[in-house]
């Protein structure tokens, strides 16, 4: 009776009600909308991080007491260290959830050009196992390497776009790479270039070169490899999957550390953190001017029916209850509003992601972002939620004006 009587009232003045209705919506529009961003670009983010290269989880030596952490970038420079790294591979494709692992060796040097001499850092792999894991890298020219091992005169590399430019050179040409062997000594290869690509990053792609595994152990005199890239089967747990292969791993000898790739790219983390503090900032001001709004519609209902209450009052009912009756009247109007700001919602994200919008590149990023917002079902509860708490809150002033209220002035009230 309560519910009914509440929803009566709310719709005595329908102008009001209309324009609270109207700002509650937009306040959800504009929260989900902004959720659905974000959330399309963690997901979008996370997964070129991890089909470009970095994985779902690496298994390498533990890192030395007060080194800076198990980042691929972090031993670029240092020799590989990894025995017995085919044996443990073999352990690890047998855990459930893997799809297949490929060994990684990070070198970093110098690529030569004729006068031309550029820094790079390199990483190679395994072609037919990383395009197993869903590696696939952004090719600007040229081809990819072969799946097969190459022989000795025969390497390829693939080059960042910008390391490609600043050398001078492109699919076809060729490079020489130099770097220091596993046992401290100057080693080079003549490499052609197969292709270039892209990382993403421009900073990256004026550094950054690919090869086979195979040239990579001929060009550091090694048949170690610097870690195991793991990819994870859709859906997989990656925690469990990493716990499960931690324990698979043998326990006397080099101390293995399994890490995810959230914990191997800080960017990450540093997006995420500052797409989340945007996204606290803008609900905060949404939900203030949502909160404001309300208060102020919620204060002249009040105000416009002080005779009312003073009548109900006087007949015996208790101030609880009136306060309960226009706390309803809020989580009626927060119910309305945010299933059509839902609605509404629903709408405008159907269009924005069928008009395949793009944005300009970010600072130091190399492509267009697109325009799209990924919901969830839950995010329609949540937001409902979150209206219904903001506009019982905005009842505060007008409810501790019921108990404020005398019965002889209300019933005198014009």
């Amino acid at each position: 009776m309560l519910a009914a009587l509440a929803l009566r009232n709310l719709f005595r003045n329908r102008r009001r009600t209309a324009l609270s209705l109207v700002v509650v919506s937009v306040g959800v529009v504009s929260l989900l909308l902004t959720l659905g961003f974000i959330r399309y670009s963690f997901d979008g983010l996370s997964e070129a991080i991890i089909r470009g290269g970095l994985a779902h989880l690496e298994v390498a030596p533990a890192s030395p007491p007060g080194s800076t952490g198990n980042a691929l970038i972090d031993r670029s420079g240092s020799p590989p260290d990894f025995p017995g790294w085919r044996e443990v591979r073999e352990r690890v494709e047998k855990r459930p959830g893997v799809r297949a692992t490929t060994a990684s060796i990070q070198m970093a040097g110098v690529m030569m050009n004729g006068q031309r001499s550029v820094a790079f850092a390199g990483a190679a792999l395994e072609p037919d196992r990383q395009k197993r894991m869903g590696i696939n890298l952004k090719l600007r020219s040229g081809v990819d390497l072969p799946d097969a091992a190459p022989s000795p005169g025969e390497d390829q590399v693939l080059l960042g776009v910008e390391l490609a430019r600043a050398l001078a050179v492109g699919p076809g040409d060729a490079v020489v790479a130099m770097v220091g062997t596993a046992d401290g000594t100057l080693n080079a290869v003549d490499l052609t270039v197969a292709g270039t690509f892209t990382t993403g990053l421009q900073d990256l792609d004026a550094r950054v070169a690919r090869v086979h595994l195979a040239t990579a152990e001929r060009l550091l005199s090694t048949d170690r490899v610097t870690s195991l890239l793991v990819g994870l089967e859709d859906g997989a747990d990656i925690d469990a999957v990493a716990r499960s292969i931690q324990q698979e791993l043998p326990t006397t000898g080099t101390p293995f550390a399994v890490t995810d790739w959230a914990t191997r790219a800080p960017f990450y983390r540093q997006v995420r953190g500052l797409y989340i503090g945007i996204f606290v900032f803008l609900g905060a001001i949404i939900g203030l001017l949502v909160a404001l709004s309300t208060s102020n519609t919620f204060q002249m209902s009040v105000l416009e029916r002080v005779r009312e209450f003073g009548t109900l009052l006087a007949m015996g009912t208790d101030r609880l209850q009136l306060a309960r009756l226009v706390v309803m009247e809020a989580v009626w109007l927060a119910i309305i509003g945010g299933v059509a700001g839902s609605a509404l919602t629903i709408g405008i994200a159907a269009a924005i992601n069928a008009l395949e919008i793009e944005m300009p590149p970010p600072p130091a990023a190399v492509d267009p972002i697109t325009l799209s917002v990924m919901l969830q079902p839950t995010d329609f509860l949540w937001a409902i939620v979150f209206m219904t708490l903001l506009l019982v809150a905005a009842t505060a002033p007008p409810i501790l004006r019921i108990f404020r209220l005398q019965v002889v002035e209300a019933l005198g009230h014009v």
